[in-house]
């Protein structure tokens, strides 16, 4: 393909969360100690949270709360409490703005081939039928939401396992006649095994080179265009990525993101960076995969119930129906999406290099 090839190291590629006046009127999810009181007596409350009770509080939370009538594991066997009204459905956000993109074409959610009936958001620039139901159902625990000057906790973590060297990603634009106007690009979503560099600040270090990984399974190629600076890409049905995150030593090792029907939309930026969203349906059972090679811990001292988030997702999954049951088994997100310049060689390229973007 004729024209320019950009190379691009992704440093930011983690959940998308909007910031209104108004989202979560009902307030913020409760953590697993909350709720677990919660299933309590106001009298009973008050007694298990004074300083003489804290040893018997701690075990009833934190055991007798978290386990199952068979001994079952809150986080590693979250679907045995499906029907378990200890665990609640998440409060959800109930603001009408959500960072995403449209995923099943329609505007009001009405059930498609592929996609379960659903509420749609509309995007912060009045787009209409944004789908991000994962943000609908989490966009109120404290672990997810944050602050809009410090982020997320989730996002931070998830930018930090990049940092940290656990998995990185690499985005090539190819055929690029005019960085504000190109009729057709070829795209390449990569995984590497190659670790990023960063400066005393923790920040990745722009033009770095990386190999495209070995795996021919990390390697995704759709088209796009470039419309007044945006690229904008064709969908890709399914999209595999490495996703190594750091929980239980080899198990986390053996993770990947499997996105379905993905969409990017990417400012290419003065600066020569990359900045934008994907949009895309992703399996509850890997949204839920921490929290299974985490175990009970993460359902204790990261204070998330695993129960209710895994019942939230099932309740409000809106992707890949189960030819079946009907029910949907993946659930709509938006990641947030930065990147900076890079270097890139594909492994029957040797040595060559391609050019970066700056």
């Amino acid at each position: 393909m004729q024209g320019k090839t950009l190379g691009f190291l992704v440093t930011k590629f983690s959940p998308s969360v909007y910031y209104g006046e108004n989202d979560c009127p009902d307030g913020l999810t409760p953590t697993t100690d909350e709720a677990f009181l919660l299933t309590q007596t106001p009298a009973e409350r008050l007694r298990l949270l004074k300083p003489e009770n804290a040893l018997e509080f701690e075990k009833k939370w934190k055991t007798d709360y978290t386990t199952g009538p068979n001994g079952e594991d809150i986080c590693r066997n979250p679907r045995s409490f499906l029907n378990d009204d200890r665990h609640p459905v998440h409060l959800t956000v109930k603001g009408a703005v959500s960072h995403g993109m449209n995923l099943d074409g329609t505007d009001d959610g009405r059930a498609t081939a592929r996609s379960c009936k659903h509420e749609k958001f509309r995007g912060p620039n009045g787009e209409p039928g944004i789908d991000n139901q994962l943000y609908r159902v989490m966009g109120c625990a404290k672990n997810w939401r944050g602050d809009p000057t410090n982020g997320s906790g989730m996002a931070l973590k998830y930018n930090n396992y990049m940092k940290d060297g656990l998995h990185n990603y690499l985005i090539e634009i190819r055929g690029m006649k005019d960085p504000r106007n190109t009729e057709e690009v070829e795209v390449g979503i990569y995984s590497t095994e190659d670790k990023s560099m960063l400066d005393g600040a923790r920040e990745h270090l722009r033009n770095q080179t990386f190999a495209v990984t070995k795996n021919p399974r990390w390697r995704n190629v759709t088209r796009g265009k470039i419309v007044d600076g945006v690229l904008t890409t064709e969908v890709i049905d399914t999209m595999y990525l490495d996703w190594f995150f750091a929980l239980n030593g080899p198990f986390g090792a053996v993770n990947e993101h499997e996105f379905r029907q993905v969409h990017f939309r990417l400012s290419l930026e003065t600066d020569g960076t990359l900045k934008g969203v994907m949009g895309a349906y992703d399996s509850i059972e890997v949204q839920s995969a921490q929290g299974r090679h985490g175990g009970k811990g993460v359902a204790t001292n990261g204070n998330r119930d695993c129960a209710s988030e895994y019942k939230s997702m099932a309740v409000y999954a809106d992707g890949v129906p189960d030819p079946v049951t009907g029910q949907c088994t993946h659930i709509s997100l938006s990641q947030d999406v930065e990147a900076v310049p890079a270097y890139i060689i594909h492994p029957e390229q040797q040595s060559t290099k391609v050019a970066s973007a700056k």
